[in-house]
């Protein structure tokens, strides 16, 4: 039998003594962790909800996620998890908006960086969204225009929205653009998307009025000088514009530029007394109709396919149009004149049918919410583009006016200080003759407020 010192003896009871409070803690220090990280969740989750439904996440909030972050409450990896589970279920129990989510990368970052950044957010909301459609069975979103091949209508959607959205949704939505007028004229394109065979339209101006008339408003001959009014107003009225499309089953997904509208011509003309005596033709819809005839301007109506043809055969020997058209178009070659300043703006759009929405929820197999909040998400990504899309078809339009005149030898023509005074006295009277039956006379009459304002540094 051996006995133990008391030295060693004491030495061992300290011994049992800790492991004691080592083990006895261990529960502690576990459950302590899961409280924390059950408290987090619950706190990520009621900003999350503030965030998706367009409310401002409370500072108190904000700092408790701070906090939590900071402490290493959760990894990377568990707060991903975390983000796309509550994303699921908002996308089936709140809806949210493009508005919301073209704000929610600033909320995003200001809330969750350095932890987690929007590019982030974004691609785990698209895993979320896209997550009940198989990828054996792609959700296919087709897009019909008349904008020609070549130009940046087609080549900015071909090369950065539609490959990015693809990616997003990790292959499971194809986009598909068919361009050149394949699908036929804007109206044919909308009838096509109204009993399913289409979804989207990349309308140039006579489907942007077909989509919504109220948009005529926008069209009025002299109303913009140059492009910074154009998007100070496209900003100003945006909801109000998507609204006038939605009224018709429409969502309006992009706002850009057909560009300003020129008068070209075959034969030299000096002023309006010559254009009248010219065989213009017209395709653009009841406001150059209107305005043509306020100008005693005899124009010939014709579809956009054929406009080409009349003037190379001579059908027609005059036009109003869009320089990137008349380039991409090649019907440049046609005319010899173009008349300065340009008579008009003219919107382009995409525009997305709200019967889509439907048969995201048939091939989803989710509630109408989850629907709907995708369809906002699929849209959003049309709304970001729209800066640079507008960008690039400014750029063509002025690389397309210069060529005009130092390639093409295209001869410019400007109007007199008289002939300027009747086309704006025209214009009036063409809002006065379209007010409250096109277009609402509030809205132009805002417009003009919002622009005078502009004018005069009042925003």
């Amino acid at each position: 039998m051996s006995y133990l010192y008391p030295g060693k003896f004491r030495r061992l009871v300290f011994c049992i003594f800790i492991l004691s409070l080592v083990t006895t803690a261990q529960p502690s220090i576990s459950n302590e962790a899961d409280k924390a990280r059950t408290d987090f969740q619950s706190i990520l989750n009621e900003s999350l909800t503030a965030l998706w439904t367009g409310r401002q996440i409370s500072p108190e909030l904000s700092k408790q996620i701070k906090a939590g972050l900071a402490a290493g409450v959760v990894n990377r990896t568990d707060l991903e998890s975390m983000i796309e589970t509550k994303i699921l279920s908002l996308m089936d129990s709140h809806k949210t908006s493009r508005y919301v989510i073209k704000t929610a990368p600033e909320a995003v970052n200001a809330l969750l960086s350095p932890a987690l950044d929007w590019k982030a957010f974004r691609e785990i909301t698209w895993r979320a969204a896209t997550s009940p459609i198989k990828a054996s069975a792609p959700l296919e979103i087709k897009v019909g225009t008349l904008a020609p091949p070549g130009t940046p209508w087609l080549i900015v959607p071909e090369t950065t929205v539609f490959p990015e959205i693809e990616r997003l949704g990790s292959g499971k939505i194809r986009l598909k653009i068919y361009g050149g007028g394949v699908m036929g004229e804007d109206a044919d394109i909308l009838r096509k998307m109204d009993v399913g065979q289409l979804d989207g339209c990349g309308c140039t101006a006579v489907g942007v009025l077909t989509a919504s008339p109220e948009a005529s408003a926008l069209l009025m001959p002299t109303l913009f000088n140059n492009y910074d009014e154009v998007d100070y107003i496209f900003e100003k009225f945006r909801q109000r514009l998507d609204q006038g499309f939605e009224e018709k089953g429409y969502i309006l997904a992009a706002l850009i530029d057909t560009g300003f509208f020129y008068v070209f011509t075959k034969h030299k003309v000096t002023g309006l007394a010559d254009i009248r005596k010219q065989k213009p033709y017209t395709w653009f819809g009841v406001v150059e109709t209107t305005f043509f005839q306020e100008l005693e301007i005899n124009a010939i109506p014709m579809a956009v396919p054929e406009a080409v043809s009349a003037l190379s055969t001579g059908l027609a020997d005059a036009a109003t149009g869009p320089a990137a058209w008349f380039l991409g178009m090649q019907a440049y070659q046609y005319v010899k004149y173009i008349v300065k300043p340009p008579l008009f703006y003219s919107p382009a759009a995409i525009v997305v049918s709200v019967n889509t929405k439907d048969r995201l929820q048939k091939q989803m197999g989710r509630s109408e919410t989850f629907a709907f909040n995708a369809q906002e998400l699929l849209v959003s990504e049309f709304n970001a583009i729209e800066p640079e899309w507008k960008r690039q078809v400014r750029k063509y339009e002025a690389k397309c006016l210069e060529a005009f005149e130092n390639k093409c030898g295209m001869i410019p023509i400007t109007f007199s200080a008289g002939d300027m005074k009747t086309i704006r006295e025209a214009s009036q009277a063409v809002q006065q003759k379209l007010s409250g039956k096109v277009f609402p006379e509030s809205l132009i009459n805002d417009i003009q407020k919002a622009l005078a304002d502009f004018r005069a540094g009042k925003r």
